[in-house]
């Protein structure tokens, strides 16, 4: 049996919730839904660090961002891509369509053909065909009119064909990648999709595929009672202000969230198809998950960057053939996704951070996440979390705890820190947090060392 091929689809900014499968709003993704039913479906995933470049440099190297020097959305860049050389070593053709955002002009060194991570490129092909700009990022009514300029929740319909839209021409390439690929070697096709990541404009018929009146108000929405300063303070709570503090005002971005996602899943269906159709999805891994979720309005914010679990947690489905298909709620990382995909192919065993999710561990391990901001304009501070079953524990440098138990039911709307009843379980977690930032050689390990000593003060 030769190694099995590895098709890898990645969206930006996707929260699980969105997936039809799970049932857990009114969005439908039939395509998805499908890969599900032959998948294992890791239901308790989060991100690393839920930003752009952190969370994708984490995920392709197996380690986390403060090993790679990959904190900063504006100027990191990879110096090194475990996985994709992994694979590459291990005789696999690499292929890389749509969003890369790991650095510039450096995607060539990792992969043995790319296209679709210039939007520039886009743009243009969209305006040798007659067509608008179809990068919606370059529309000024996206964006807010604060400085720096960031996309917004509202809507807009998009006056382009499904079939020219950004979405369509990234899963274009990537179809068209697996038809030219090399048939002597196995492939490991990436297709990464840059939506649902705001704006949301989209065109029909997606953009109107969901009534906003019929849109739930989350059980967390809006700024909370005793929040963190770090969220009343920050920019992202602005643009949360400038779109509206009624739900009412929010109800049509959930509706075109949603729609943004089904016409993704519209061309996952597709990459399946054209997998079928070269015969090869016996001996086909398909992975899909994205990068980071979306607060939208949770906990009176916009965007991601905070450790609540609209922007941590992501979907993960792997489908390993003729496997077993299960939902599992095993706690899982992108982190992980490096050495099962890399165990699951029969490469060489290396020193990843993560671990085969395929393997049963002993016992559940923590998970941790990180941020550094993106300047001082978003007016919060870095910030590093462990999690330990149900409950989360947040540094944020130079500012209070937070510490959230998932299990009360309470949407991460009451802060523990404070309840004596829990100041045993603060010890263990602030211990746990403690190695991880030592054995990763933290950049804010002396400052977390700092705040250790001044919470021994304290008590």
């Amino acid at each position: 049996m030769p190694p099995p091929n590895v098709l890898f689809i990645m969206t930006d900014q996707q929260r699980p919730d969105t997936l039809g499968y799970r049932g857990e709003t009114p969005c439908r993704t039939p395509h998805i839904d499908r890969l599900a039913a032959e998948a294992i479906c890791y239901d308790n995933t989060i991100t690393p660090s839920p930003l752009c470049l952190p969370s994708r440099a984490a995920l392709f190297t197996g380690r986390y961002p403060t090993q790679n020097n990959m904190m900063s959305n504006a100027t990191g860049s990879l110096q090194t891509c475990e996985m994709l050389d992994q694979f590459r070593a291990g005789g696999y053709q690499v292929s890389y369509a749509g969003k890369w955002h790991m650095g510039e002009d450096n995607i060539a060194q990792f992969t043995d053909r790319h296209a679709g991570d210039s939007t520039a490129v886009y743009s243009q092909w969209c305006l040798d065909q007659g067509l608008i700009d179809g990068w919606m990022f370059n529309d000024p009514a996206t964006r807010t009119n604060r400085t720096p300029s960031m996309s917004t929740p509202k809507v807009h319909c998009q006056a382009l064909p499904v079939d020219k839209t950004n979405e369509a021409y990234v899963s274009g390439l990537a179809r068209d990648m697996l038809r030219s690929r090399d048939r002597d070697r196995p492939f490991f096709q990436v297709c990464s999709f840059n939506g649902p990541h705001p704006p949301f404009m989209i065109p029909e018929p997606w953009f109107s595929m969901y009534a906003p009146e019929e849109v739930p108000i989350p059980a967390n929405f809006g700024p909370q009672t005793g929040e963190h300063p770090s969220h009343t303070e920050s920019y992202c709570r602005d643009l949360f202000h400038d779109h509206g503090t009624d739900f009412d005002h929010w109800r049509a971005s959930y509706a075109v969230y949603w729609g943004f996602v089904s016409m993704i899943d519209h061309f996952v269906g597709q990459l399946l198809e054209e997998l079928t159709a070269h015969g090869v999805m016996d001996n086909t891994i398909v992975v899909f998950t994205s990068d980071h979720g979306e607060n939208l309005g949770a906990h009176g914010l916009w965007q991601k960057m905070v450790a609540f679990e609209e922007s941590l947690k992501v979907p993960l489905l792997i489908r390993f053939p003729a496997g077993k298909a299960q939902r599992v709620d095993t706690p899982a990382s992108l982190i992980d996704v490096a050495p099962t995909l890399a165990a699951a192919c029969g490469l060489p065993d290396r020193p990843w951070e993560g671990r085969d999710l395929r393997a049963t561990p002993p016992n559940t391990p923590d998970r941790f996440a990180m941020h550094q901001p993106l300047g001082d304009w978003m007016k919060v501070t870095d910030w590093r979390m462990v999690q330990r079953g149900d409950l989360k524990y947040i540094w944020h440098r130079g500012m209070a705890e937070e510490l959230f138990d998932l299990a009360t039911g309470a949407a991460e709307c009451h802060n523990l820190v404070r309840d004596p009843a829990r100041q045993a379980q603060m010890h263990s977690l602030r211990k746990g947090l403690d190695e991880f930032l030592q054995r990763t050689a933290d950049p804010l390990l002396s400052d977390w060392r700092q705040h250790l000593e001044a919470v021994d003060a304290a008590d």
